[in-house]
């Protein structure tokens, strides 16, 4: 569709120039044998002395010039119809009495008469006229005809001047013929220039479309192509918008709205993915899921709004420590799970007993009320189990170390780390 234009556009651009330069040729064509005509008259006004006239001796007719009969000699036409190409005669009325044209004998075409248009228009009409098809003796002609006057202004005959339509119909085709070949090179060029454009912008749309509906089908992480992205026209603004989009959307559907962590949805996917990464390749992994300890006194005590803000700034606090180490999510309330990826037992146990420590020493500001928090961990090491089973376990050492006092780690059945 993109090239069909051009295309069109091309093809009439060539044919206009093709139409323009056969009309300047066949313009050029009647200039010079209209000026040839009058080299011709003015030479044989040099040579013969005298007005044109016709002399009847009963049984021969003769065209004078003056004294001088001209009809016998065409040494002058001969010579210049070997130097132009052009064919000449001299009309008595209508009928040729010198000229350079041939019959199909071989022999000059004298006595032949010329047809009666052009008797009608040049003869009897007194006007010179171009004429871009004539035909005489079976031979088509490019042609000037001019009325010839004797010295009382009588019309006594015509010269014709001609160059044969297929000569110059060779010199249009040898004109035209660059102007052809160009608008075919032209046209090749935009063509090759409009698919190579035409696939690459094709290309980016279907990897943008690809990029949609990936996103569609709830794959937010998924990236698209950069150099998309590094595109200056519109296509290239779409994708900064869909990435703008992609944000959004990971922000409403991953995030949890109150503490920006991971939503229990997202946890779920992302420790399902750790998971099967583990049977794969076999990457260790951890699983911790902490809460904070008396948090519904925080509640009651300071109100809801202070709580919010406490399970806000530990969750910052939590996830500042995880970079680098895996992810955090909110489990649910003020219950949180972390999972560290391509540890053992004991490091993930290491990093949890510092987070703990950090916790311990963080004090929280509302209203101004200073307060500190404390949270119990449950750690579990991942294997081929089921999550659900790794999450269970992982659930039963956290509420293990609840029931024992609060504020520790439980790692190992009856083991904590206060």
């Amino acid at each position: 569709m993109n090239m069909l234009p051009l295309i069109l556009l091309t093809l009439v651009i060539t044919v206009f120039n093709i139409f323009r330069s056969a009309a300047a040729m066949n313009a050029e064509t009647q200039e010079d044998l209209m000026n040839l005509c009058y080299i011709v008259v003015n030479l044989y006004d040099c040579v013969y002395e005298g007005d044109y006239h016709i002399e009847d001796n009963g049984n021969i007719v003769h065209m004078m010039k003056g004294e001088n009969l001209v009809d016998s000699d065409f040494s002058i036409i001969d010579s210049i119809k070997e130097k132009t190409g052009v064919d000449i005669t001299f009309f008595d009325q209508d009928t040729r009495v010198i000229t350079t044209i041939q019959t199909s004998d071989g022999v000059r075409a004298i006595g032949t008469k010329a047809n009666d248009r052009v008797v009608k228009e040049v003869l009897k009409g007194g006007q010179p006229h171009f004429y871009s098809s004539t035909l005489v003796e079976g031979v088509r002609y490019f042609s000037y005809y001019e009325p010839l006057y004797a010295s009382d202004g009588t019309c006594i005959g015509m010269i014709f001047l001609g160059k044969p339509s297929a000569e110059v119909e060779r010199q249009i085709c040898d004109s035209i013929g660059p102007i052809i070949i160009f608008g075919i090179l032209t046209m090749l060029i935009v063509c090759f220039i409009t698919i190579c454009y035409s696939n690459k912008f094709v290309s980016a749309i279907r990897r943008t479309e690809a990029f949609v509906m990936t996103i569609a089908k709830g794959e937010l992480h998924t990236k698209l192509d950069a150099d998309i992205l590094e595109r200056k026209d519109e296509l290239g603004q779409m994708g900064r918008c869909l990435l703008k989009m992609q944000r959004a959307l990971q922000e409403l559907v991953e995030q949890d709205i109150l503490t920006g962590l991971y939503n229990r949805r997202s946890g779920e996917k992302l420790l399902k993915r750790t998971c099967e990464n583990y049977r794969k390749s076999k990457v260790s992994f951890c699983i911790a899921i902490g809460d904070i300890d008396h948090f519904k006194n925080v509640n009651d005590t300071y109100g809801h709004e202070c709580g919010d803000m406490a399970l806000v700034k530990i969750s910052e606090r939590i996830k500042e420590h995880m970079q680098g180490k895996g992810f955090v999510a909110r489990w649910g309330g003020e219950e949180l799970l972390l999972v560290y990826d391509n540890v053992q037992l004991n490091t993930a146990v290491s990093y949890t007993e510092k987070l703990l420590e950090e916790i311990r020493a963080q004090r929280i500001t509302y209203g101004g009320i200073s307060f500190g928090v404390t949270m119990t961990f449950g750690i579990a090491e991942g294997d081929d189990r089921k999550i659900e089973h790794i999450i269970r376990e992982a659930d039963a050492k956290l509420y293990e170390g609840k029931n024992n006092g609060r504020n520790r780690i439980v790692y190992e059945t009856g083991v904590a780390l206060h």
